[in-house]
């Protein structure tokens, strides 16, 4: 079993040695392999890479972009030059537990069918400090504990967004053949999260097994925690935790619904058989159907007045 890690960096000398230092130091498993594209740099970045490329030339393998790729195109390209069998994503600000590694590839060994695997996280401050009050997944709405099993992954990826943080994932080298390219319309975790949860191949981690770092600088990801407001009743509105009441509900219901079934229709062809792909298209018409339906028949009205402005705008047509 060999271990790789896809490390993406820019201008991320202020957090990037505490970050490969956890890396380094793991438990039990250590990685085969660094694999770091720098997306020109202009900051101390090179040289903290390359001192760890001088100390470590077994491990460590450097890639510097001839031209800005952006995050998304990054990722790709150091997921491709990865040779391990299981390949870790890194950002370069956050802190890896000491136990990361090992604990993941349990999660691997206990499913046989997992071909990602993606964890929870506590977040700490610019400073290193612990923000106590949220999880990365409390952040995102990712409510394990309360949704039914075995849980619908694609169904909340498409209506609540990507729950599967890609600081926090890792991959088999063996999806590599079907998850490229990235086109830098959707981030690459949430195309990998989106992919996997059709061939129910996403598997998942309670534990917090990295601090995910939240700054002012980082480039994506949550870059002010003031923001992380009150949502939780549309959230549980659209995770169908707790049914609409108002039109408003309903609407913003219907919406995230619409967004399932475009969702749906871009990735099915990640879905190997024929009847599948048919039923998830079915099933998403028919959920349109009936929420389309219970709005008309409660907010006669204002359904017939938005219907016909989505129709005006060549929105929502399904």
């Amino acid at each position: 079993m060999k271990i790789s890690v896809a490390l993406c960096t820019y201008n991320g000398s202020k957090y990037l040695t505490k970050q490969i230092e956890s890396i380094l130091n793991q438990e039990g498993t250590t990685p085969d392999e660094i694999i770091i594209c720098d997306d020109k740099s202009t900051d101390e970045t090179l040289k903290i890479i390359t001192k760890y490329k001088d100390f470590y030339p077994d491990i460590f393998k450097i890639f510097i972009n001839d031209v800005n790729l952006g995050s998304t195109k990054n990722f790709e390209k150091a997921i491709s030059l990865c040779s391990g069998d299981y390949i870790f994503l890194s950002d370069q600000d956050d802190i890896w537990k000491k136990n990361k590694i090992q604990k993941t590839v349990a999660i691997f060994n206990q499913n046989p069918n997992a071909e990602g695997v993606f964890s929870n996280a506590d977040l700490i401050d610019q400073n290193n400090d612990p923000i106590e009050s949220l999880t990365i997944w409390e952040s995102v709405f990712f409510l394990e504990k309360e949704l039914p099993k075995p849980i619908d992954y694609f169904n909340i990826l498409s209506k609540n967004g990507n729950i599967a943080t890609g600081a926090t994932m890792c991959i088999k080298s063996s999806i590599k053949e079907f998850i490229f390219p990235f086109d830098g319309c959707i981030l690459h975790d949430e195309r990998i999260a989106n992919i996997l949860a059709l061939r129910k191949s996403l598997f998942y981690s309670t534990e917090n097994l990295i601090s995910y770092r939240i700054h002012d600088k980082q480039q994506i990801g949550m870059k002010n925690i003031d923001r992380i407001i009150q949502k939780n009743r549309l959230k549980r509105i659209i995770l169908d935790l707790d049914k609409p009441v108002t039109f408003t509900e309903y609407r913003h219901l219907f919406k995230k619904k619409y967004l399932k079934f475009k969702k749906a229709k871009k990735f099915q062809n990640h879905i190997l058989i024929k009847k599948e792909r048919q039923n998830l298209i079915s099933n998403c018409h028919k959920e349109l159907s009936e929420i389309n339906i219970e709005m008309k028949s409660k907010f006669l009205l204002r359904h017939t007045i938005f219907k016909l402005m989505d129709q005006i705008l060549g929105k929502r047509k399904y």
